[in-house]
């Protein structure tokens, strides 16, 4: 008995050891969790008495310790660390597995992946950038390139001065403006759009304050000409009206009569050869008329030239997008999390991976952030939560114990040898 109780303590003391010469090893893996071994005593079992004797020491549980680890930022944006609980979850050939281990980079197939090449998995998304909620898919960049969008829409927003000189004119004749001319004009705007084929082209607004002959005596003051020219070619002239607050009424026509209902977009068609015919409403419900003097606050339009993809990011929120050589940003994505009840009943499957297990119930998968999931960490990753100072500690005392079961066994063996020589 006593050599079989000094057998167990070797054998508990050699897993204390591989455990902690794992946790050593493993100090510098990403995303690792340590391990500790846990042991408890055994007595043999007897009916007839209550003072059974110990017949030693069984490892009953290897457990993982799920502690936070020190998260380090890196230069890379495709690293991500997770602040919290949770895992990653990675398609490895339609098995799913979990990690804490955030290395991940862009394959052939444009597939966010890890370094074995399990697909990283979340919600995906439509065309236009809105994340399709509910179903988890592996997460993909759609687009090595981005197509050219021609301009349709432009919102504009200015003051013109209405401290200006007019130009007086019969109220039926437009004014004539040449651009060549800066007294032929009040003021200028000038902004790029961009054809169906991803072509530049300019256009000018001018801006001339009218003054009326008395022959239309109905047609109002703050009356302002707008001419329109593309690539330096006059394409439109249209008029717009301000009240005596300074605010835009709306597009009048040459008696000064306002549209019903009021318009307050100016359009702008033309024929592009080789692309699509433009057709270009510039929304003005932001410009006023005051006198100070003339300010352009806002210009945006939504066209843009083809780009090339040149990068990724990703929010915390996981949200993943694409950057492009035109300046356009576009949602690709966005990353989930799982979480588990018991961690520990996951089964480490190497690689920094765990599989899910009936004990560890059923994984609850969310956003990076909200409910039960920790909080996301771009362009950065979570070291081992080994602490290796205590490990080394760890280490001697497994040692010691090792050789002190070590001694018993020799003391059993002397006892024994004892008594074969007095037989």
């Amino acid at each position: 008995m006593s050599l079989a109780i000094g057998l167990s303590g070797l054998n508990a003391a050699k897993t204390d050891l591989e455990v902690t010469s794992n946790n050593i090893a493993n100090s510098s893996t990403i995303g690792f969790k340590s391990g500790r071994a846990e042991f408890a005593d055994v007595y043999a079992s007897s009916v007839s008495s209550g003072n059974n004797q110990g017949a030693g020491v069984k490892t009953a549980n290897i457990s993982q310790q799920f502690a936070q680890g020190t998260i380090s930022y890196t230069n890379n944006a495709l690293d991500m660390a997770i602040n919290g609980k949770g895992f990653f979850i990675i398609n490895n050939n339609g098995e799913l597995n979990y990690t804490r281990a955030g290395f991940f980079s862009q394959d052939a197939e444009n597939f966010l992946v890890n370094n074995e090449g399990g697909r990283l998995q979340g919600f995906s998304a439509d065309a236009d950038g809105n994340i399709l909620a509910g179903t988890r898919t592996d997460i993909r960049i759609a687009q090595d390139s981005m197509p050219a969008q021609a301009t349709t829409n432009v919102t504009s927003s200015a003051n013109l001065d209405s401290r200006k000189n007019e130009f007086s004119i019969d109220g039926l004749t437009n004014h004539t403006v040449n651009p060549s001319d800066a007294g032929s004009f009040t003021d200028s705007l000038a902004f790029d759009v961009s054809d169906s084929l991803g072509g530049n082209h300019t256009i000018t607004l001018y801006f001339s304050k009218l003054g009326f002959s008395s022959n239309i005596p109905t047609t109002p003051d703050n009356t302002w000409q707008v001419d329109m020219f593309l690539d330096g070619n006059a394409a439109s002239t249209q008029r717009v009206g301000f009240n005596s607050s300074g605010s835009l009424e709306g597009i009048v026509d040459n008696t000064g009569a306002l549209g019903t209902p009021a318009v307050r977009e100016l359009n702008l068609s033309a024929v592009i050869g080789g692309a699509d015919n433009l057709d270009i409403d510039i929304d003005i419900s932001g410009f006023s008329q005051t006198g100070t003097d003339f300010s352009v606050n806002e210009v945006n339009q939504n066209g843009f030239p083809p780009g090339l993809l040149t990068g990724i990011q990703i929010s915390e929120e996981g949200i993943v997008q694409a950057r492009y050589s035109n300046s356009q940003v576009r949602t690709q994505g966005q990353i989930t999390l799982a979480n588990f009840a018991n961690p520990n009943g996951l089964i480490n499957m190497g690689n920094s991976l765990w599989a899910a297990s009936p004990d560890a119930g059923i994984p609850v998968t969310g956003i990076p952030g909200t409910g039960i999931v920790g909080s996301l960490e771009t362009g950065a990753l979570e070291q081992s939560n080994v602490d290796l100072s205590g490990q080394m500690v760890r280490l001697i005392e497994a040692q010691s114990h090792f050789q002190a079961n070590a001694k018993t066994i020799e003391t059993n063996n002397t006892l024994i040898q004892t008594l074969m020589n007095i037989i």
